[in-house]
């Protein structure tokens, strides 16, 4: 019987983190970095919409870091959609502005339930440079799209990740940068955050275990699993 006891996660995280304390906690040795470095990218403001809506926590971060003073009072009334509660709680942190939509964290699921109340509206979609636009490609015909790059986001140049028993991926990037430098051991269990990185984690060759719910309390369910398989 294998015994699952290290973990890594395609991202940055803190002692204080829900996934990281979690884990810890039955014994897991956690490891956690972002295979991507991002910058910021310049951007024009269009005031003339309805609503922002938020892929990451990274797109809110580029986005409002970005605007002056005129700016921020001119979207303080727009509303507010972000694809999980993960962005949600973090633009409230933050930057003090509550969402008025929050989907499931799963692009189609989002798309749809967010369709329903922002129909024939302007939506702007803040995002990374090289996304892979999940939620507005699907609502090209219900809402008019307002694509922003605000940010890109690079593979790093140098990559050391210890060797795990359970690999995390947070996104379809994370996985290709870590597949193309790593080889999958036999012993490894794979888990994807969503089906977007899942698909994407098959297409490499990879088979995974999409977690339940798209979030860290989800992503550490999904790996406390896997070692109770064990």
């Amino acid at each position: 019987m294998l015994e699952y006891s290290k973990v890594y996660i395609t991202r940055n995280i803190k002692e204080t983190d829900f996934f990281k304390t979690t884990l810890e906690k039955v014994g897991f040795a956690v490891f956690g970095e972002s295979l991507i470095e991002f910058s910021a990218v310049n951007f024009n403001l269009n005031p003339d919409v309805d609503w922002l809506f938020f892929y990451s926590k990274n797109g809110v971060r580029f986005f409002f870091n970005q605007l002056n003073n005129n700016q921020l009072e001119i979207i303080k009334n727009k509303k507010i959609g972000t694809i999980g509660s993960g962005t949600a709680q973090f633009l409230a942190e933050n930057y003090n502005r509550k969402s008025n939509f929050i989907g499931t964290g799963e692009p189609m699921q989002t798309s749809r339930a967010f369709a329903q109340i922002a129909a024939g509206q302007k939506v702007i979609f803040p995002r990374a440079k090289q996304s892979k636009k999940s939620i507005q490609q699907q609502l090209l015909s219900v809402v008019t799209v307002i694509d922003l790059i605000v940010y890109e986001n690079r593979p790093k140049s140098q990559i050391e990740i210890p060797e795990t028993d359970i690999l995390v991926f947070t996104s379809p990037m994370n996985a290709r940068i870590y597949f193309e430098k790593y080889d999958l051991k036999s012993s490894q269990k794979v888990v994807a955050i969503g089906h977007t990185t899942g698909n994407e984690l098959l297409k490499i060759g990879v088979q995974n275990v999409v977690a339940k719910h798209p979030s860290e309390r989800g992503l550490a369910e999904t790996v406390l699993e896997i070692k109770t398989e064990s």
